[in-house]
């Protein structure tokens, strides 16, 4: 759980927040280094604006003050899992399936993440190949369930809160999906060999208590696999709190490598490898920008090969870090 010690916390019924969200906690300290804290942006949406802050020596910024689990558990059973997507048609198997084949970027990112979690767990013998077992927290539509399922080597277990997720999960790979929140699986000391969070620790409500919880449940030399938004993305410093993925109540935490090597280190975890990614879809590119058809294959091998460099100079879109839980 969260270190009380590291942060003066305030309950508040009023204060510097959008108009109807119910405010839980305000931080005066960062609760990653409880180093001081300084006002990053006011980031407006339709639901109102959100104040986020920066912590002067880590660099992590969030939603301050913070709104409580029973807004964002509202706020995702109206808005679901593809807030802020733009998609208004009915989610099924055969549509993502069918993105998926356009763009497969999910599949892709699952690849290289089973791969990489499979470098870092030094199995202790023989039997641990085929017995590893791995908790995907907030499966989406099952992709990395489905690698790590096709793997061999993991027996899996997922947590979605969005039905129609689950639901989607189960057809593509046959695993039922567990309807609870990360932060209230009951499960005992040591639980599981790897955790992997892609794309969800940027919504917790208190990210100390995630990173804690992960280090309770992973076995000895167990591995936590995370891949969020890089809060220090060349497209973040250009475009500031209008970033994409700067995108509250949906995104209330944005880390930058250092600031969730940082939160690792201090619960206890090893980094074993950080990885910068990123991929933009061609269909994406041709929307947004005004070219024809016929100059669209030059314009995206010439977008990917900039998005390389991004990653080569630490400045990419999205950052992947796998941490081990030492012996």
């Amino acid at each position: 759980m969260a270190n009380k010690n590291v942060r003066k916390i305030m309950r508040q019924s009023s204060g510097h927040a959008p108009s109807g969200m119910e405010i839980g906690e305000k931080y005066d300290l960062c609760p990653v280094c409880s180093s001081g804290l300084k006002h990053w942006r006011t980031k407006a949406t339709p639901l109102g604006d959100f104040a986020i802050v920066k912590c002067i020596e880590c660099g992590f910024a969030f939603v301050n003050p913070r709104p409580t689990m029973q807004y964002l558990m509202d706020f995702y059973s109206e808005c679901g899992h593809n807030v802020g997507s733009g998609r208004s048609e009915a989610i099924t198997l055969d549509s993502v399936i069918r993105q998926e084949e356009e763009f497969p970027n999910s599949t892709v990112d699952a690849q290289r993440m089973i791969k990489t979690i499979l470098k870092c767990k030094v199995l202790r013998n023989q039997a641990d190949v085929a017995c590893m077992r791995f908790l995907d927290v907030g499966c989406g539509y099952g992709f990395f369930s489905r690698e790590a399922l096709e793997e061999k080597r993991f027996d899996v277990t997922a947590l979605e809160l969005a039905s129609n997720e689950r639901l989607i999960t189960e057809k593509m790979t046959g695993l039922k999906s567990i309807s609870v929140s990360f932060e209230e699986l009951e499960e005992s000391k040591e639980s599981y060999d790897v955790i992997l969070m892609s794309q969800i620790l940027e919504h917790a409500l208190d990210v100390n208590e995630w990173i804690s919880k992960a280090h309770h449940l992973l076995a000895s030399g167990g591995v936590l696999a995370i891949a969020l938004p890089n809060f220090g993305s060349i497209f973040r410093f250009i475009l500031q709190e209008n970033e994409p993925y700067i995108c509250p109540p949906a995104h209330l935490n944005f880390f930058t490598p250092k600031s969730l090597s940082t939160l690792l280190t201090k619960h206890n975890f090893t980094i074993q490898e950080v990885q910068w990614v990123s991929r933009i879809s061609p269909h994406a590119l041709v929307k947004r920008l005004p070219i024809g058809k016929a100059v669209a294959p030059g314009i995206h091998i010439l977008s990917k090969m900039a998005l390389n460099i991004f990653d080569m100079l630490h400045l990419g879109m999205m950052i992947n870090i796998y941490a081990k839980k030492e012996s």
